[in-house]
């Protein structure tokens, strides 16, 4: 039993890699052997394994991912053309992306954008503090600031982990029981990404990354990946907060910082640094880091 468990996450392992393959090269015209490639899977086998593991074949999986990307930069970035979010995704064309988006939302880009939150002027600066918060909670410090690449281990899990938390304590404990033995765990920096926006994406595909930063040469196994998390500028927003007030500190940095800051988000995915984890309930510190550029 124990044998086949780790067959089955060595599987895990490479479908992950194939994920982020594509997650990394969603702009670009992707083929079926680049991203087997990416996992070490035969062409020919890969495509029934990518479906049989995740529930959606390649190309679904592609073209999911493209589409909410493009919708979640309709949504945060009010001056960008249509025909521009569709052909900064990959899409071949505007109607391909029309028809695509009518499949995945039931609506046209066009009522998706009507649909939105209304959109706020746009101020110089890089900090910023607003008075009266949408989302009841203020940060202790928000900012726009460069972050360096981190190689980091994962561990990563798919389903409605905002309902069901102990998704995230299963995954950092698989993690933890991995980097326990190997003396990688102590004074680690500690951090979840998340791959996809609850707003956008299905409750129940949305996937998180639960990881540890490497600060030297490790060998993953198993379940535990390895890859790299991307630099460059990010907001981050520093709270001290309980797990039941995490949403609202996302929605504060989404719905009050953001808007007012000069930036969109970038994309690439968002995480959250725990530069404290002790594993104790109770407030802790928690930086939202959100990868930017200039709004356009």
């Amino acid at each position: 039993m124990r044998h086949e468990a780790l067959q089955k996450n060595i599987y895990t392992q490479r479908i992950n890699r194939a994920m982020d393959y594509i997650e990394q090269n969603i702009c670009e015209e992707l083929s079926l052997t680049q991203i087997a490639d990416a996992a070490c899977f035969s062409p020919y086998h890969f495509h029934r394994i990518f479906r049989a593991m995740t529930g959606e074949t390649v190309n679904q999986f592609t073209s999911r991912l493209r589409v909410e990307k493009a919708a979640r930069r309709l949504k945060q970035n009010p001056a960008i053309s249509i025909t521009d979010a569709a052909l900064d995704m990959g899409f071949a064309s505007p109607s391909t992306f029309a028809r695509s988006f009518q499949a995945r939302f039931g609506m046209s880009a066009s009522q998706w954008r009507r649909d939105a939150s209304a959109s706020v002027e746009a101020i110089d600066g890089e900090t910023v503090v607003l008075e009266r918060p949408v989302s009841g909670l203020v940060a202790d410090k928000a900012e726009v600031c460069k972050l360096a690449p981190r190689t980091v281990a994962y561990v990563r899990r798919t389903g409605n982990f905002q309902e069901r938390p102990e998704i995230f304590g299963e995954a950092f404990g698989a993690l933890m029981a991995w980097a326990g033995p190997r003396g990688l765990a102590h004074g680690a920096e500690m951090m979840c990404l998340f791959h996809d926006d609850p707003q956008v994406t299905d409750v129940e595909l949305m996937r998180f990354s639960s990881c540890l930063t490497l600060r030297g040469p490790a060998d993953v196994e198993g379940e535990v990946g390895k890859m790299v998390v991307g630099g460059g500028r990010y907001a981050c927003g520093h709270f001290v907060i309980t797990h039941d007030q995490s949403q609202a500190a996302w929605e504060y940095m989404y719905g009050d910082w953001l808007p007012m800051s000069g930036y969109e988000p970038e994309n690439m995915p968002c995480f959250q640094l725990y530069p404290s984890m002790t594993g104790e309930t109770g407030p802790h510190e928690v930086v939202i880091c959100i990868p930017v550029r200039p709004l356009s």
